[in-house]
Formats: structure tokens, sequence, C-alpha cells
């Protein structure tokens, strides 16, 4: 039976949709290592594990290890980092660190975003890993690598315990995040060969694990004609307001950032932002209606930074 115009044209145009979404790019870094890269959501990652022992700039990366110092296992798995040596020597989060340029290390919020994407924390795991027979232990549950994010277990290096040792290749895949969590601690992020999860935890900065990288702001967040330089909160406008009023401010760094309002006393009456944001400039409206006539308080911190404005609400 010969196919319908209908269904050669349906079909012409599947064969063109399906070689669109499979164009990949590639990203080289300084040590001339190719990195597919894989759109998942409004993201672009990676898809194999850094390999790079120089940062962007030609210097030498320290502590970085291939596991069981082989070759030929660092070009199939990437090679392992220490937390501080990832991030450059830095804290900021969403750095550069050792990734190409236009590349930075995931935020926990970003990893956070990638799970939610794929249908949440308990079954993106299995989304993520990579099905090729001999990688991931037995059973490998839940590996569909639907994402094409195409993890592989490359373990890790615990430098934490004594002895230090080499462990848990074919089963953990184990990745650094930006996110601090205290003076020796940062959060990761790990699948396991026994579960389809995407699981956090927070742990010691000199352990070596596996680094992806992630693109600067592929969806446009970042109006790219105007970056901040600093860090700014507006006035809110208008002021005197009744009973919402518009609040704004800018960002030059990836930084947590809480906004939080306060009455005339220093009490705490609304928490308005609390949670990572990337590079930019931000606005969104306070509605203080149940709230009394009279003078109240929103303070920005984002890092180091703090400032406080002062507005007034009259019904």
């Amino acid at each position: 039976m010969k196919a319908s115009t209908t269904q050669l044209t349906t079909t012409f145009l599947l064969v063109i949709f399906i070689s669109i979404i499979n164009i990949g790019q590639t990203v080289t870094d300084y040590d001339g290592n190719i990195y597919n890269a894989v759109t998942i959501g409004n993201q672009i990652w990676l898809k194999e594990n850094l390999k790079s022992r120089h940062y962007f700039d030609g210097t030498e990366i320290p502590d970085v290890l291939a596991y069981n110092n082989s070759d030929s296992l660092a070009q199939l798995y990437g090679l392992l980092y220490t937390w501080d040596a990832a991030m450059k020597g830095t804290t900021n989060l969403g750095a550069q660190g050792v990734c190409p340029c236009e590349w930075h290390l995931p935020t926990s919020a970003e990893w956070s975003e990638l799970e939610n994407f794929l249908g949440g924390s308990s079954v993106a795991g299995g989304k993520m890993k990579d099905t090729i027979t001999g990688y991931w232990k037995d059973p490998n549950t839940g590996a569909t690598n639907s994402s094409g994010f195409s993890a592989l277990p490359a373990g890790e290096f615990d430098a934490y315990y004594n002895p230090n040792v080499f462990r848990l290749l074919n089963e953990y895949a184990v990745f650094w995040t930006s996110t601090q969590v205290s003076n020796l601690k940062a959060r990761e992020r790990y699948l396991a060969y026994n579960s389809s999860a995407s699981s956090i935890y927070d742990w010691f900065k000199v352990m070596k694990y596996s680094i992806r990288c992630v693109k600067n702001n592929p969806t446009g967040v970042l109006n790219e004609s105007f970056i901040p330089d600093k860090f700014i909160l507006m006035q809110n406008y208008p002021n005197p307001f009744n009973p919402s009023t518009k609040i704004s401010y800018q960002i030059p760094e990836m930084s947590f950032v809480k906004i939080k309002v306060f009455d005339i006393l220093g009490n705490e009456i609304e928490t308005l932002v609390n949670e990572e944001k990337f590079i930019g400039s931000y606005d969104f409206e306070f509605d203080a209606a149940g709230l009394t006539s009279g003078i109240y308080f929103y303070q920005l911190k984002a890092g180091n930074y703090i400032e406080t404005k002062k507005m007034l609400y009259l019904k």
C-alpha cells in the first residue's frame, strides 16, 4: 500500500524535528577536551564529566585526580576535584571555577530546577543515568537516560577519612554544586546504582567528586545589554502606597537573596524572597492589605551585602 501525501509529509517533518533536537553543541576546555551539551528544560548541561587539569586562564588546577590515577578511566569518567579547587578559590554561587568560559558550577537551586523538570528528585536520577551496559552496577534502578544527561558512576576519592581511598566506582555518581554550607562543607548531588533518585548530601570540601557544568543563562533571563555591576536595593514605588507597591533590586553575581519586611518595632512581618537568584534585575509587588497604616522597612540580604529602606503605607 502506498503512503498518502499526508503520511509522507508528516514523516518528513518528524525526521526534520528529530534531527533538530539531536543537534547538540560542543564545548572545548583549555586542555582541548571536547564535550557534548544537552538541553534539558530551560537549562543546557554538559553531557560528560569534566576532564580539565587547567582553569580557563591556563593556571593548573590543584588536587585533581583520575580514579585510581588511571588516564583511561579519566577519559571515560572524567576527573575528581575538591570543592575549593572546583570553585577556583571563591565561594560565590554559580562561580565559573573549573568550567569552560560561559559555563559555571551549578547551584543547588539549579540542580533542583533540573530535578523538578524531570518529575521530581525521587525519579530524576533514573532519567539522568546512562543505560549503556557495563558502566553502572546492577540493577541500575530506574535508569532510562531519557533526559540525555548520561550520568556515569565515577565514584569518589575519600580525602576526609583515613586512609584516603578511591571508592564507589560503578556504584555512585557524585557531583559538587557551588552551594556552600559552612567553612568546611558544601552541597553535593549524588545518583546511586540501586536508586532512581537524585539525592542531596552536605559533606566535606576536601572530598573529590565529579563536576558537571551548566551554561550561563541559556534562557535569556539576564538582559545582556545591562549587566548590574553592584548590588542595589531601590526605593519602592509608589511611596506612600495603598495597598501595594513595587520593590526592585539588582545583583551583580549569583547570590542567595533574602528580602524581608519589618514593622517600625523591628518585628518581621513577611519574607518576600528567600532563594538563589542569577545575575540581573528583579522587581515584584508587595501587597500590604491586612496590615495597619504606618512605617515599614524592607531589607535586602545578598551574600555579604545588606541594605534597608523605609516605606509608608497609608490607607
